[in-house]
């Protein structure tokens, strides 16, 4: 029995690794690349599944790793992953669904994914209570919101910095190989409030589900309303609502 539980975290992992290379280099390949708002929401969809399944295999394999060990495990895959970008950038898969292309955009996309929930991980380790988890939600929500409609990322986008090849990550749709993105930040903080739910025994399960959740609830806001959205106030409003009652009792007990 141990051996087989020993075996699962490493079946989540090499599950959400090839969901995500499926989805990546079938996806483009499948329709005529006209938009629909179904086609677009299966996409969706499918991308974050992958995420999930590949997030629960992860965390759930480096319970027990030493922080050093997952640090280094992510300063490698961001080493990697942020090069391969250059190889899958807008540019490139404008050109079609060239496997060369399709191949170097599920390397980025997966490597920067494990180095975002191994940063995750390691810093999760830190959070030691829910006031603290709290904190984190409320300012990354803060945070986010004036970054997007103020600060730094509206100015990315409006100046259209190479740097967004390095901080967002691609996703295709049906018939297109650049669907849609999402940044690397809002991937630190799903993995985030998910580490965070497991250390502190809050509702691992459905965190990891409703800052999925969120995640779709805000691009499909983004896609109604026809403008990007940020994610992460939607991703710290699933972890408080989902955790409130825990979280409540551990601001009540005495220090």
């Amino acid at each position: 029995m141990r051996g087989v539980g020993s075996r699962a975290p490493r079946i989540w992992t090499a599950s959400g690794l090839v969901a995500l290379a499926l989805v990546t280099l079938l996806l483009p390949l499948l329709g005529d690349g006209g938009f629909s708002i179904w086609r677009q929401i299966v996409a969706y969809i499918l991308a974050l599944a992958c995420v999930g399944v590949l997030f629960h295999g992860l965390l759930s394999r480096w319970q027990d790793f030493p922080a050093r060990t997952i640090l280094a495990l992510g300063a490698g895959a961001a080493a990697l992953g942020f090069p391969a970008a250059l190889l899958a950038s807008p540019e490139a898969l404008a050109e079609g669904p060239a496997m060369l292309s399709l191949s170097a955009l599920f390397l980025a996309n997966a490597l920067r994914l494990l180095a975002a929930c191994a940063l995750a991980f390691a810093l999760a380790r830190h959070v030691t209570s829910g006031g603290v988890a709290l904190l984190i939600a409320g300012v990354a929500t803060v945070s986010d919101l004036f970054s997007v409609f103020a600060g730094p990322t509206r100015t990315l986008i409006q100046e259209d910095s190479p740097a967004l090849d390095f901080l967002l990550l691609v996703f295709p749709t049906f018939g297109q190989p650049a669907g849609f993105a999402l940044g690397v930040s809002d991937f630190i903080f799903i993995a985030l409030f998910a580490a965070t739910s497991r250390f502190l025994n809050l509702n691992y399960t459905f965190t990891i589900t409703a800052s999925l959740c969120a995640t779709f609830l805000a691009m499909m806001c983004g896609l109604i309303l026809s403008r990007p959205l940020p994610a992460l106030p939607f991703i710290s409003l699933s972890f408080v609502l989902v955790n409130a009652s825990p979280l409540l009792v551990s601001l009540r007990k005495p220090r």
